[in-house]
C-alpha cells in the first residue's frame, strides 16, 4: 500500500447519510453508528443528513440536515435503485462539513477503528493518467469488482469513503439522474455475458456515480449495459481506479458492515483485493490483449462455472415467464441467503 497518513479526528467531519435505520436492530442503527464514531474518532464533527420524514428524536449530532426525498427508480424486476437519494443526502452533508476532511458512511455501518481515516498522496502524474481529485479518496474493496471475476467496469465502492472536503465534493457534487440516463427502453433477454439479471438498467448505482464524476471532468465514458466490457473502457477504468483511490481490504478498514453484505462467499470472491489494485499499472498492448481475453473467456465461455451467472440466468427466465412467481422466489432466495434488503438491485 502506498504511504498513507493518519488524519487527526479534530480535522474530520463524519457524514452519516440516508435513512436512520432506527428499527433495524439494537446493534445496527443511527444511535449505534454515532456511538462508534465518538469512540474511534472522538473529536470528529458528526453530521446526520437524512429525509424530512425521518424520526430524528433523540439523535445527538453536531448538525442535522433534513432534505426532501428525491425518490427512487424501480427497474423491471421491482428493485429500487437509489442513486438520487444517495447523491442528495451525501452532498448536503458534505456541503455542511466545517472540517478539511470528510468521512462518508451510513447509519447501518459502525466503526470498529479509525483505520479508514487515512489519506494518500497522488502519484506523480504521467502523460495519459487521469486525475479527478486533489488527493486520492480512501475507500474499501466492497464492492469494487474485479472484471476478470465479474465483468463490471467503473463499479466503485460507495458505502464508506474518506477524503479531503474538496475531493469528496468533486465526487458527490453531481446533478440528479433522469430515468432515461439510467435505463434502456426494454430489458435485455440475452443471458450471455449478463451477470446482473432481468433489468433494463444501463448501469447500476455504483457505475452511475463513477461515470458521473468522470463526465464532470470531461471524460465521456458510456455503458449500454452493466456488464459491457471493452478494451478502451478497461484501460480507462484501470487508470482511474489506480490514480484516484487508495483502497483498503474491507475486512481491514475498521468498518462493521451489515451482515447481508458479507453473507455470500461467491460474491466476495468477485471483488478486487487491495494488493491487486495497487498493481494496476499501465500495460503494453500485448498484455492488455491478454487481459481482455481472460475477461471475455470468463464472461462468455466459462459462464457455466460462475454461480452468479446461473442466478442471473434464472431471474431472466422467471421474470420473462411469470413476474409474480419470480418475485416470490427472489424474496425466499434472499431470505435464505440472509441478504434480504428491499432496496437492493442485486440478485
Amino acid at each position: 500500500m502506498p504511504h498513507l497518513v493518519v488524519v487527526d479526528s479534530r480535522k474530520i467531519s463524519v457524514v452519516i447519510q440516508g435513512p436512520l435505520c432506527r428499527n433495524l436492530s439494537s446493534k445496527r442503527n443511527i444511535f449505534a453508528c454515532i456511538t462508534s464514531i465518538r469512540t474511534h474518532l472522538p473529536h470528529a464533527e458528526i453530521i446526520v443528513s437524512t429525509w424530512r420524514h425521518e424520526d430524528i428524536s433523540a439523535v445527538e449530532a453536531d448538525q442535522l440536515i433534513l432534505s426532501d426525498d428525491p425518490g427512487t427508480f424501480v427497474d423491471d424486476a421491482g428493485n429500487q435503485i437509489n442513486i438520487n437519494r444517495m447523491l442528495r443526502s451525501t452532498l448536503c452533508g458534505i456541503q455542511s462539513a466545517s472540517r478539511p476532511y470528510v468521512l462518508k458512511m451510513r447509519a447501518d455501518h459502525n466503526l470498529t477503528s479509525a483505520a479508514l481515516a487515512v489519506i494518500g498522496r497522488s502519484d506523480d502524474t504521467e502523460p495519459g493518467e487521469t486525475q479527478l481529485f486533489d488527493t486520492p479518496i480512501t475507500t474499501t474493496t466492497l464492492y469494487i469488482r474485479d472484471p476478470e471475476r465479474l465483468p463490471m467496469l467503473f463499479h466503485i465502492s460507495d458505502l464508506v469513503q474518506f477524503g479531503t472536503r474538496e475531493a469528496m465534493l468533486a465526487m458527490w457534487d453531481q446533478p440528479l439522474f433522469e430515468r432515461d440516463a439510467l435505463f434502456n427502453k426494454r430489458p435485455s433477454r440475452n443471458p450471455f455475458g449478463n451477470f446482473i439479471g432481468y433489468t433494463s438498467a444501463r448501469m447500476v448505482a455504483e457505475q452511475a456515480l463513477m461515470l458521473g464524476v468522470m463526465r464532470r471532468s470531461g471524460i465521456d465514458a458510456r455503458l449500454a449495459r452493466p456488464c459491457q466490457v471493452g478494451l478502451s473502457n478497461l484501460k480507462l477504468w484501470d487508470n482511474v481506479l489506480r490514480c484516484n483511490f487508495r483502497v483498503l481490504n474491507h475486512h481491514e478498514a475498521g468498518i462493521d458492515f451489515p451482515e447481508r453484505f458479507l453473507a455470500s462467499r461467491h460474491v466476495l470472491k468477485t471483488l478486487y483485493k487491495a494488493s491487486d489494485i495497487e498493481q494496476l499499472q499501465r500495460l503494453d498492448t500485448r498484455r492488455y490483449r491478454l487481459r481482455i481475453a481472460r475477461i471475455w473467456l470468463n464472461q462468455y465461455l466459462l459462464t457455466c462455472l460462475r454461480p452468479g451467472w446461473w442466478v442471473s440466468f434464472a431471474t431472466m427466465v422467471l421474470f420473462s415467464t411469470s413476474p409474480a412467481l419470480a418475485k416470490r422466489i427472489r424474496s425466499y432466495w434472499r431470505t435464505l441467503r440472509k441478504v434480504g434488503h428491499a432496496e437492493s438491485y442485486r440478485v
